[in-house]
């Protein structure tokens, strides 16, 4: 099977442990898609470093993205019907890249800034209100209120009215995040700590967010209608809805 992004590999100019990485991953690369970074490295004998370097030579950040593209090219070459028997361990797959990927100082800091006693407002919109309404519901229910938003237009004129040291929190899971620019420029403007949480490495929010977190969630569209499933996003929420219950529960305990 002819790969194409092997078939790149093979082109480039390879040192030769990339050149064992490269003959190992030809003759396993099905199994590749469902191992870690830290597993290939200790099968190969050598570092994570050395592997993601190699696949940064084939123009992909990491090892993650490596696998991601293997995975969709393999889907392609083979053009299977994706029944349950596939989709369970693929949906398994991405679920694990995307907690080794987890930045915990990240997720951390961003408990503490939603049960800081800071005004919060939590944004979502379409099927990004889902995780919004959940992580608003269950802080307001521990004590942590906030204040969520479901309408750009509404959000648009209330961040002229938040106050500065404020908290807004935003998912953006289906590639609009531009429109959101005059919203977060305005509110780094006030002084307002925001939140992004996203499945765009390449988001133009990033860089006026006071933190972010990316997924490895994919934008998908069946029919027009958006199926991006936002797994990575659910756990993130989740997680942060476990860190301030035990925030709660040791405030209690105090």
């Amino acid at each position: 099977m002819m790969i194409p992004l092997l078939e790149k590999a093979r082109l480039l100019s390879l040192t030769e442990t990339e050149q064992e990485i490269l003959d190992y991953l030809e003759k396993n690369i099905t199994a590749v898609t469902y191992i870690g970074l830290s597993d290939l490295s200790a099968r190969l004998y050598t570092s994570n470093a050395t592997i993601v370097r190699f696949c940064q030579k084939l123009g992909l950040k990491g090892y993650h993205e490596f696998k991601f593209q293997i995975r969709s090219e393999l889907e392609q070459l083979s053009n299977p019907t994706l029944t349950a028997g596939r989709l369970l361990p693929l949906s398994a797959a991405r679920f694990r890249d995307n907690a080794e990927a987890m930045d915990t100082e990240k997720l951390n800091q961003i408990a503490e800034l939603l049960t800081s006693g800071r005004p919060v407002y939590i944004y979502g919109s379409s099927l990004s209100s889902i995780p919004a309404k959940y992580l608003q519901i269950v802080l307001t229910t521990l004590d942590y209120p906030s204040i969520l938003i479901e309408w750009q237009r509404l959000l648009n004129g209330l961040i002229y009215g938040i106050s500065g040291g404020s908290v807004l929190l935003a998912i953006t899971a289906h590639g609009d995040a531009p429109r959101y620019l005059p919203v977060f420029k305005k509110a780094r403007e006030q002084g307002i700590l925001t939140i992004l949480l996203t499945c765009d490495e390449d988001s133009p929010l990033i860089p006026y967010s006071t933190v972010s977190l990316c997924t490895n969630d994919e934008n998908r569209e069946y029919r027009h209608v958006d199926v991006n499933p936002r797994i990575g996003i659910l756990t993130i929420i989740q997680i942060l809805i476990d860190l301030a219950a035990q925030k709660r529960n040791r405030e209690k305990a105090d």
